[in-house]
């Protein structure tokens, strides 16, 4: 892996589906719920709730998805307090700066064929790509500060690399791309660090 100084880089790798997210939970979530979890992209840890359970998110890191009831949630971390609008079946991510939350919808995995990338571009560069490591192919392209990209594809391993134009950011080598998984990349511009955790599991 190579890293650009000053930019952070958080690779999370987990399902997302609500078939997988069902087997952790004993009974299963009610068919109003709804799964939340929180994107950090300061330099600390942050401990945040959703309606009142406790995630964890490590500094320029992601927490694993809780289950929550549909309508409007309550998201606390510290001394604030946000409601986020939420939908049964659907999920979200709750982007925390150090001082609110932004709530985005997130794809599920529900191709069972195909294998779901999603990009986060949390940080200040201009435009983010991901490409295969060799420059050749174009995975996702131009996503905004801000916003994130996705994708679906084929089960592979393949090397990857995050793109600032011609500059290669990050490359992220064998990356076993299982089909009816969800993968994260999320950029921040703080650290540089490269975590592997699950989200789902």
């Amino acid at each position: 892996m190579r890293l650009h100084p000053g930019i952070g880089f958080v690779f999370l790798i987990g399902s997302a589906t609500a078939q997988d997210l069902q087997s952790l939970y004993a009974p299963a979530p009610p068919p109003n719920s709804a799964f939340v979890r929180v994107i950090n992209t300061t330099a600390v840890p942050v401990t945040a709730t959703m309606n009142a359970k406790v995630t964890n998110a490590p500094k320029s890191g992601i927490s694993a998805y809780v289950v929550v009831p549909q309508g409007n949630i309550t998201a606390k971390s510290g001394l604030t307090s946000v409601g986020l609008p939420v939908s049964a079946g659907k999920f979200y991510s709750a982007i925390w700066n150090g001082k609110t939350f932004k709530l985005v919808p997130d794809l599920s995995a529900d191709d069972r064929a195909k294998a779901l990338l999603t990009v986060y571009n949390l940080s200040k560069a201009p435009s983010l790509d991901l490409k295969t490591a060799d420059g050749k192919l174009s995975v996702i392209s131009a996503v905004k500060p801000g916003e994130s990209g996705n994708r679906a594809v084929n089960g592979i391993t393949v090397d990857l690399a995050a793109m600032n134009g011609p500059k290669v950011l990050a490359t992220f080598k064998g990356v076993a791309l299982e089909r009816g998984n969800a993968y994260a990349i999320v950029v921040t511009d703080t650290g540089s660090s490269l975590t592997v955790s699950s989200t789902a599991k």
